[in-house]
């Protein structure tokens, strides 16, 4: 339900002409979208004001309404009129789709000045608005970010990618006994997965850009369960060539493979700390699941240590950091579901986010949103207002979903 005075404002804004008004109403049916119930004028205090235009070139107009759309959507700001008090302003110019883009602060100090000469103006727009995102709060954008995950909607599970609106979706992996355990590179340029081609499973890398594969390693045995290091550099994945499947951490430079774990059990699903220097993951050794720390050696030949990172859960698996490494979410069991559960790193309760069958948790590049899957759709949810919304139904049975970091 909207209040009597939420009503009175948005009558009051649509029953004037001025940009500042309408720029009123505009941010307001965003918040309303979301369902936030803080005040109006908290949220306008919190929010870094931003102005958009003037804008010049023949695609001026399409270029300002589009960048609108993608600020609008970040929720990080608060776009304001022409009469308004600002933080910072945002102006530039369109010509055949090409945009280049200048940000200043209130006092006329530029910040940056950019061009973008991606093919498509909206290509152009997001990556403009990512880095007046980044430029203002320090925290990435989403509006390039991807998501990859499994799908079995050709009949065999395989890789496909979308936006982080749920859009933009292809298939790249086409391989004939299925493939899983996706992972995307920092730069979203590489996706590394699990494939079954030679009869059991072995970790694969494709380069999205232009289409080569290749192996992780040389070694025998099996891998799977690949996750990349915050600077892209490194794998982390499960791999059983000296027996024992343990934790190890493979250079993509040299394809050499180093062990992190001495674990007894079947351990899985690794994740990096955004320092690089720890890698959080699950260990079953027959009494379920449970999540362990190891330290990664910063030298060759160097010591690891590994601890058990205990949860309050009984069946923990699935775990992933935080961008800022502040908390960790992860998949448990409550009631005989699936549920998705956060809990702060190292120390804090544990609080169940979604239940009912809500699995395999990734965080957004930002920290403010995760996604999951449920009874086989992807869903994404407002960590701040605790809203959540569906990305892709009735696109086959979808898992295994991961954020690019």
């Amino acid at each position: 339900m909207i209040s009597r005075a939420l009503l009175l404002i948005l009558t009051l804004a649509a029953s004037h002409g001025t940009r500042a008004e309408a720029g009123i109403m505009e941010n307001l049916r965003g918040w309303i979208g979301l369902g936030n119930k803080a005040k109006i004028e908290d949220q306008k205090k919190s929010m870094p004001r931003i102005r958009i235009g003037p804008f010049t070139g023949g695609m001026a107009v399409s270029a300002q309404d589009a960048l609108r759309k993608e600020l609008l959507a970040s929720r990080e700001f608060f776009v304001a009129g022409t009469d308004e008090k600002i933080d910072f302003a945002i102006e530039g110019s369109s010509i055949g789709g090409r945009v280049t883009g200048k940000l200043r602060d209130a006092k006329g100090k530029e910040l940056f000045q950019r061009s973008y000469a991606a093919p498509g103006l909206d290509e152009n727009l997001k990556a403009l608005t990512d880095d007046v995102i980044y430029t203002i709060t320090g925290r990435p954008g989403l509006a390039t970010s991807r998501i990859v995950f499994v799908c079995d909607k050709t009949g065999k599970r395989q890789i496909y990618v979308c936006d982080a609106e749920g859009g933009e979706v292809h298939q790249v992996t086409h391989d004939k006994n299925g493939a899983v355990s996706p992972s995307l590179a920092p730069d979203s340029s590489m996706v590394a997965f699990t494939s079954y081609r030679s009869g059991f499973p072995i970790i694969r890398l494709l380069d999205l850009n232009v289409g080569w594969e290749r192996g992780v390693t040389d070694t025998p045995g099996s891998s799977f369960g690949s996750a990349f290091s915050p600077d892209g550099t490194h794998l982390a994945a499960v791999m059983s060539f000296i027996g024992n499947p343990e934790i190890f951490v493979s250079d993509l430079n040299t394809n050499t493979a180093a062990c992190v774990s001495d674990s007894i059990g079947a351990p899985a699903s690794p994740s990096w700390h955004p320092d690089g220097k720890h890698i959080v993951f699950s260990n079953d050794d027959g009494d379920g699941p449970k999540l362990f720390v190891v330290e990664v050696p910063q030298k060759e030949g160097g010591s690891s240590r590994l601890f058990r990172w205990r949860t309050g859960y009984h069946f923990c698996t699935d775990p992933e950091w935080s961008p800022d490494g502040k908390n960790i979410a992860f998949t448990t069991r409550k009631s005989g579901e699936w549920a998705v559960a956060i809990k702060p790193y190292p120390n804090g309760g544990a609080h169940i986010l979604q239940a009912g069958g809500a699995q395999h948790p990734s965080w957004s590049p930002n920290g403010h949103f995760l996604t999951y899957v449920q009874h086989g759709e992807l869903f994404v949810q407002d960590l701040r207002s605790g809203n959540r919304r569906a990305l892709l139904r009735g696109f086959g049975r979808i898992t295994e979903p991961r954020w690019m970091r």
